[in-house]
């Protein structure tokens, strides 16, 4: 509830807002000149401070230099008057000295360098301190460095000129400067110190024994003046603490005098004086929310009353309002019927008053008369009025009223009936809703096609059922109306109807249960029970729909036997069987079966016949399984053979490896199929069936690679297979990835050198900077299907080569591409070479193809034609790996070719072995004979080389004349070549 404050307790904490700003200014600027005074006053005191230690310092030195010059005047005397005797006179009188001025340590005759003449210390440093800015008073004392000797206090330098040539050097202790230092008020944290313009710390008022520290560097050094500087606020370099400073730098001697008060201790009154500020702000703070808060709290309190008083009338309009309420009285003769305004607007009149029969004639025409007379006898006294009626209304619509009212007495012996009225019209239509809500779900259950029944959940008994349930179970509504739920059900499940009824009613509800249900004529079936509690006449009470699931059960029979069986062959599917293994803990022995064969009956010779065959194999191999395990058909040409511990496995292999080997009747012909068996155990080789079937799987395609009609699992080729598996994902990425590279080896014109094509060798390099062998990776890219994105790639690359050799001015040099089998008959050949070469703008006849002679004769009327094609596009086609693919010759002569390679196990020893020779003579004639160009491969000696020339052969290739070599190498093999010839 918001609650307005008003206008005093506004103004209250306006002014209180202000006067708390005015205190805190007020305290701010006392605090602040208080701080200020006080530093100020510390200031000056630390600057008197240092006036009256300079004054002290000043005469200090001033008797000191008198001294020494007095010391000086007599050696000169002495050395004038008696110069044999003048050291020993000028010895007694510095003893004398020393005697009167205890603050000398020594005085020592030097010469100009510092070094002794008559005994004593010198000093090697004296003519760098004897200086005019190190005088003292501007007369003859000079002040040198510090000297600290180990053992000993520290000792200041000082000397005065006696006569050319020589000097009295005196060292001072330093118990003469701490003296000026020493005994002055400068509190607890104060310091004065004495420091020379060496930045030599000479005497500390608070630690003497600083001195024998040095000041750390660098140190700020003050030029001279006549007047004591302020200094502020300063932090000391020795013991970091912060004080208010001055420094005195005179003219008259080179020494810096420094007084300086603890910054803290000057301001720790000050600092009980901000407390005590802070203390009476806070206190005026409180005081200040406590009275706020105190007329806040009755400014609430007037509100929270003055809204209780205006509610209460506001509330009982309302509570008129929403209950549909009104007033009504009637009085002097019965003629004039007043209202109140809720009543006014019930009745959908503008006015507090009509006449009553006016009134009456409103009401509905089937309670007038009923109204009427209860009007006359509650006027008369006899009992009150309490009635339901309708009220037309203006517009047509009808209202229902409850009225009730009777006669008072009043003042004056005079009558008066008064009352209320409550529109009940919302009331009278949620009871019609209500009914004929009942009477559409009396209707419903009892229409329903499915079983319905209402039972008492104490007794059991039925309460109510439905026409169906009559019709399903073949008992009357009577005789279900006489039995409990029992008497439908078999006495087997009484136990379990009994637990489920005692539990409590705020139990979790259960979902829809399968029961077995009894008939009148006792036959039993299966239904699907949904179940609802709730109240029926007073009693609790509990729905069920029963649904007859029988056929429904049987599908689902049907449909988890098809899942779990293969239609063709009525066997077990792949999965089923390894869910029944997996669900045995024993072991087994798993033979997968492939009969090879199987699929080209289907192509060969129909559907019908291959689905004849396959069940004839499924009912011999059928037996073997009911034999000894389980047996499961993989589609299209695998059985699965699951062979259970009981039995021997050896045995049961060998049966089945007999079984398969023999030729299978069809409709018409026998036909031999070829098997290849792998097997794997439970657990030897897995623990899970799937692993298992899967590595017998493996197995079978090792017997497959290898020629033999059974292998057992072996690790090794599992991982040979995963290796495959592996580099064939490598594959698909280098393609992706652009790892992929080709080099170029020359086809030289075996005449006279000149190179005449380069083939495009593919090459994969790794990150070691090895290479994958091709013959590692090809023939798996046309196992995968992997080799025509691989070629598609080979065939981009070696136009973007040719395009780059054409700048180099080499583009008269076509380039060969291979082409495997799988390429050139599942994939568009054509039009990829078309798109190389529209894409890098080659001329006619910049690419050709090489093809092995086998991979021709698979398809030879599509090869002709794919042929065909690739020569209308200018590319050139040469049969490589020539006179190893048994070709026919009399279908070769037709095929457009352009040249013949002959492979290089003709070629190896061609000088040496004469068979070889016959054979390559042959080809060589051959080519010749078709008009072909005919190149031998593989030339590696020069002998070889020698031979082919001298035979005709029109090029050569080999590492002889050129290893295969990245493009730039290869082109700069080239140009050289080209050099030299």
């Amino acid at each position: 509830m918001k609650v307005d404050m008003g206008h005093p307790t506004r103004m209250a904490a306006c002014f209180g807002v202000l006067i708390a700003l005015l205190l805190a200014g007020a305290l701010a600027l006392m605090l602040w000149n208080d701080r200020h005074s006080r530093i100020a006053a510390a200031q000056r005191q630390s600057m008197a401070l240092a006036t009256g230690s300079d004054r002290l310092l000043g005469a200090e030195l001033a008797t000191l230099e008198r001294a020494l010059r007095g010391a000086a005047r007599d050696g000169r005397m002495f050395f004038e008057q008696a110069p044999v005797h003048a050291p020993a006179l000028l010895e007694q009188s510095i003893r004398g000295i020393l005697e009167r001025n205890p603050g000398l340590a020594s005085i020592t005759l030097v010469d100009d360098h510092g070094a002794p003449l008559a005994g004593g210390r010198g000093d090697r440093t004296l003519q760098s301190w004897v200086i005019p800015r190190n005088r003292v008073l501007a007369g003859e004392l000079y002040v040198g460095a510090l000297e600290r000797i180990p053992g000993e206090t520290p000792l200041v330098r000082v000397a005065v000129p006696m006569q050319p040539g020589q000097w009295l050097l005196a060292r001072v202790r330093q118990v003469m400067l701490q003296r000026v230092v020493s005994g002055l008020d400068s509190g607890r944290h104060g310091v004065v110190s004495i420091s020379n313009r060496y930045g030599q710390l000479l005497a500390h008022s608070q630690d003497p024994s600083m001195v024998e520290r040095a000041l750390p560097r660098p140190i700020r050094l003050f030029p001279a003046a006549d007047q004591v500087q302020a200094l502020g606020v300063v932090s000391s370099p020795l013991d970091g603490m912060r004080r208010i400073g001055a420094v005195s730098t005179p003219h008259d001697y080179p020494l810096m005098l420094f007084a300086g008060l603890g910054y803290d201790e000057v301001l720790a009154p000050w600092w009980r004086y901000l407390y005590a500020a802070i203390a009476i702000y806070l206190l005026y703070l409180a005081g200040f929310a406590y009275l706020l808060t105190s007329m806040h709290r009755s400014a609430a309190r007037q509100a929270v009353l003055a809204e209780e008083l205006r509610k209460g009338g506001a509330e009982l309009a309302l509570a008129h309002q929403v209950g549909k309420v009104g007033t009504w009285f009637i009085e002097g003769d019965a003629s004039i019927l007043r209202w109140s305004p809720p009543t006014r607007r019930m009745f959908a009149v503008d006015r507090e008053h009509t006449r009553l029969e006016t009134f009456l004639a409103r009401v509905h025409q089937d309670e007038q008369a009923a109204l009427r007379e209860m009007l006359a006898a509650a006027w008369a006294g006899t009992h009150p009025l309490d009635t339901v009626f309708r009220l037309v209304l203006p517009g047509g619509g009808v209202r229902w009223l409850s009225v009730r009212g009777e006669r008072v007495a009043m003042a004056g012996g005079q009558r008066r009936m008064t009352g209320a009225v409550v529109d009940v019209s919302e009331r009278i239509l949620t009871q019609a809703r209500a009914q004929e809500a009942e009477r559409q779900f009396r209707l419903v259950f009892d229409r329903n096609p499915a079983p319905f029944w209402v039972f008492d959940v104490t007794t059991l008994r039925f309460l109510e059922v439905n026409r169906a349930a009559v019709e399903q179970y073949g008992y009357s509504r009577d005789e279900f109306l006489s039995m409990t739920i029992l008497d439908i059900r078999p006495q087997t499940e009484w136990a379990s109807i009994l637990a489920a009824i005692a539990q409590p009613p705020h139990a979790q509800a259960q979902g829809p249960m399968v029961r077995i249900h009894r008939r009148k004529d006792g036959t039993v079936f299966k239904v699907r029970a949904h179940l609802a509690q709730l109240e029926f006449a007073g009693v609790r009470a509990c729905l069920v729909l029963a649904e007859d699931i029988s056929e429904q059960l049987a599908y689902e029979r049907e449909l988890a036997y098809r899942a779990s069986h293969h239609q063709g062959t009525g066997l077990l599917t792949v999965r089923a069987l390894a869910e029944l293994l997996d669900g045995d803990a024993r072991g087994y022995t798993i033979a997968h079966v492939q009969l090879h064969g199987l699929q080209m009956v289907n192509d060969a010779l129909g559907r019908e016949a291959g689905e004849e065959v396959l069940r004839a194999i499924a009912a011999r191999l059928g037996g073997l399984g009911a034999r000894y395990g389980l047996l499961a058909y993989q589609p299209a040409e695998d059985f699965v053979f699951a062979i259970n511990s009981k039995h021997d496995p050896q045995m049961a292999l060998d049966a089945l490896l007999e079984l398969v080997s023999e030729p299978v009747r069809g409709r018409d012909f026998f036909h031999q199929l070829e098997p290849r068996i792998g097997v794997a155990s439970c657990p030897a080789d897995g623990a899970v069936a799937e692993q298992v079937i899967g590595k017998a799987a493996q197995a079978a395609h090792a017997a497959r690679d290898s020629g033999a009609a059974m292998a057992r699992f072996d690790g090794a080729v599992a991982r040979q297979l995963a290796e495959r598996l592996q580099l064939a994902g490598r594959i698909r990425s280098a393609i992706d990835g652009g790892e992929f590279e080709l080099h170029f080896q020359p086809i030289r014109h075996a005449a006279d050198g000149r190179p005449a094509v380069l083939e495009a060798l593919l090459r994969w390099p790794q990150a070691d900077g090895s290479f994958i062998p091709p013959g590692d990776f090809i023939q798996l890219c046309e196992d995968t299907g992997l080799i025509i994105a691989l070629g598609r790639w080979v065939i981009a690359a070696a136009a973007e080569a040719q395009q780059q050799l054409g700048r180099l001015g080499w583009g008269h040099l076509p380039i060969a591409v291979n082409v495997s089998a799988v390429q050139f008959f599942n994939s568009d050949l054509v039009g990829e070479f078309s798109r190389a070469i529209e894409a890098c703008g080659l001329a006619r006849g910049s690419l050709q193809l090489e093809l092995t002679e086998s991979s021709l004769m698979r398809n030879p009327a599509q090869a002709l034609q794919t042929l065909q094609q690739l020569h209308q596009q200018g590319i050139c086609v040469s049969l490589d790996d020539f006179g190893t693919g048994f070709s026919s010759m009399s279908y070769l002569q037709h095929l457009p070719l352009d040249s013949l390679k002959i492979d290089r196990c003709f070629v190896t020893d061609v000088d040496r072995n004469p068979r070889n020779a016959a054979i390559c003579r042959a080809l060589l004639a051959l080519g010749h004979s078709l008009g072909l160009v005919v190149i031998a491969e593989g030339v590696e000696t020069e002998g070889q080389y020698a031979w082919l020339v001298a035979h005709g052969c029109h090029q050569v290739q080999g590492y002889l004349l050129g290893r295969p070599l990245p493009l730039p190498a290869l082109v700069e093999l080239l140009e050289a070549s080209a050099v030299s010839g």
